[in-house]
């Protein structure tokens, strides 16, 4: 009989550590616990423990079956139907409509946006029909509204579709990317309060990166074989060129101050993660061994950024009678001075939408 290679369940976690409610006026990265995922522990940007948030309302007992978005300053959540203030405590429930994708957080968390789209049928035989794509925008505490139609399509689309990627309510903007299967091929500039369309990006397809407020673009050029050739950093709108960069360089990220990059250079031991400085090319901190970056973090007002690299899966059982692997994290802060904070904690790391990488 050939032995079973499975990993058995490991214990269930220790519960999560009181650290109280988060202090007001603190920017706060927050992690979900390992076995208790509805339960998240705020740290400090300078990598302290300073909060500990349960999520009573979306706690089935180990699994959360849609995920968590929070504010980029740590002040509120959303999970499924609810929106959550700073302290954890559900402020609203409501049920998203069909089509609605996810809703994305203004910086300082006072504005959720999204976008709704509606198609219409008007041949069944053959499908054919048209398609309206809209601006949504919400407060923690009210339902969605309809700002405005940005774009009408004379077609039902297949696997093309509108996701909001930046939503800021600093300067009134939202960042709508267009994708195709599984790539970008445009992006739409609005404005928040109105709906008003900015500015469009296009192009056949590509993985660009783009700031967390929508002003910047980091478009690569790759060869045959997927590698990263060239890459030019320039404004969405305009095109002005901020800064070209050679083969071997791939950006992951940016800061909120729009001045520093995460970005994964080759080197002889593999890919190794970098905070640079973008118009000076110069390296403000660089990752100590080769190893993959699960989701970026990027301090609103600030060019601090925190990396979260994956951790090898850690094999637990969930905070229920089912067992699961969860994928761990280490995290470091990196500040642009080039000073870095490590956060030695074993956690899941939430890839907020506004983050991903």
């Amino acid at each position: 009989m050939t032995p079973s290679t499975t990993p058995s369940p490991g214990p269930l976690p220790s519960p999560p550590p009181d650290y109280g409610s988060p202090p007001a006026g603190v920017d706060l990265i927050y992690v979900q616990v390992t076995g208790y995922p509805a339960w998240l522990i705020g740290y400090d940007w300078q990598g302290y423990p300073r909060a500990t948030i349960h999520l009573k309302e979306v706690d089935d007992g180990g699994n959360i079956p849609f995920g968590i978005t929070i504010a980029p300053d740590g002040s509120a959540f959303a999970a499924g139907e609810y929106t959550f203030e700073r302290t954890g405590r559900a402020v609203y429930q409501y049920q998203l409509a069909p089509k609605t994708g996810p809703m994305v957080w203004s910086e300082d968390g006072a504005v959720l946006c999204g976008v709704n789209e509606l198609s219409t049928t008007t041949d069944p035989a053959t499908g054919a029909g048209y398609t309206d794509f809209y601006l949504m925008r919400r407060t923690p505490t009210t339902s969605p509204i309809t700002v405005a139609r940005f774009l009408h399509v004379n077609f039902i689309p297949g696997d093309m579709g509108y996701n909001l990627y930046a939503c800021t309510h600093w300067l009134d903007r939202v960042l709508a990317v267009r994708t195709v299967c599984c790539s970008y091929s445009g992006a739409t500039t609005l404005r928040l309060s109105d709906g008003a369309v900015l500015g469009t990006w296009n192009r056949d397809a590509g993985q660009p990166v783009f700031s967390p407020d929508g002003q910047l673009i980091a478009d690569p050029t790759w060869d045959s074989a997927g590698n990263t050739t060239s890459t030019v950093v320039s404004t969405l709108l305009g095109g002005v060129v901020i800064a070209r960069y050679g083969p071997g360089v791939t950006f992951r990220a940016m800061s909120r101050d729009n001045r520093y990059a995460v970005v994964m250079v080759v080197d002889s031991g593999g890919p190794v993660a970098e905070v640079i400085q973008i118009s000076t090319r110069r390296v403000v901190w660089r990752d100590s061994s080769s190893r993959n970056i699960n989701a970026v973090w990027a301090r609103p007002g600030s060019a601090d950024i925190a990396i979260a690299f994956t951790a090898s899966p850690h094999k637990v059982q969930c905070n229920s009678s089912v067992p699961c692997t969860n994928p761990e994290s280490n995290v470091v802060i990196v500040h642009p001075d080039g000073i870095s904070n490590a956060i030695s904690d074993d956690f899941l790391t939430i890839a907020q939408p506004w983050a991903s990488v």
